[in-house]
């Protein structure tokens, strides 16, 4: 009994991997059941016993992907400790930069469906950025910048440049991740010093 319901659980980590894998190489609109079932190495049937539809496939593709990058995202997290404020600030974008990184296929999945909110890759994105939000006012607050600076308008500044960055240096326009998170922290930075006169 436990090695039939470890088969089942086996074959359907496969199928969401499969569709993850599907979605990287060819996009949204190749995906088909049957597709996905070759890319999983199953028949094709399989597809229903695992997942209702198409949606459901997407949505618990996007969970899997959502989770992995949610504890890439708290494990790079948890490395900034105590600093100055520019090791701090630099720290953070290093954390979410190479969270998305870590995947390039996934991060380009991201960002190409972040705003499709009628998509389940969509809602999850949108999900997870938000997520990455309030995590950083959170930190914001603890480096005691929740007084005098409005945490959600930088978070939000923040979120978005680095979004940018991550696609800059898959796109190749960005050569050098250092220097890209040297620049974020002394931009950020210096808003944060002129906000605080």
């Amino acid at each position: 009994m436990a090695s039939r319901k470890a088969s089942k659980e086996r074959t359907h980590q496969k199928l969401v991997d499969a569709t993850l894998k599907v979605l990287y190489r060819d996009g949204r609109s190749a995906l088909t059941t049957g597709r996905i079932a070759e890319a999983a190495g199953v028949a094709q049937p399989t597809f229903y016993v695992h997942f209702s539809d198409m949606e459901d496939a997407l949505t618990q593709a996007a969970d899997a992907v959502a989770q992995k990058l949610l504890q890439r995202l708290k494990v790079y997290r948890a490395e900034l400790s105590v600093g100055a404020p520019f090791d701090l600030v630099r720290g953070a974008y290093a954390a979410s930069v190479k969270a998305l990184l870590r995947e390039p296929k996934m991060a380009e999945l991201f960002l190409r469906h972040r705003r499709d909110a009628g998509s389940p890759l969509g809602k999850r994105w949108s999900e997870i950025t938000d997520r990455a939000r309030a995590d950083l006012e959170a930190d914001m607050k603890k480096w005691g910048l929740g007084t005098t600076i409005d945490v959600h308008f930088y978070a939000e500044l923040i979120v978005g440049m680095t979004l940018a960055t991550v696609e800059g240096l898959i796109d190749g326009r960005i050569a050098d991740t250092d220097a890209a998170l040297d620049a974020l922290a002394k931009f950020t930075m210096g808003g944060f010093e002129k906000a605080l006169k």
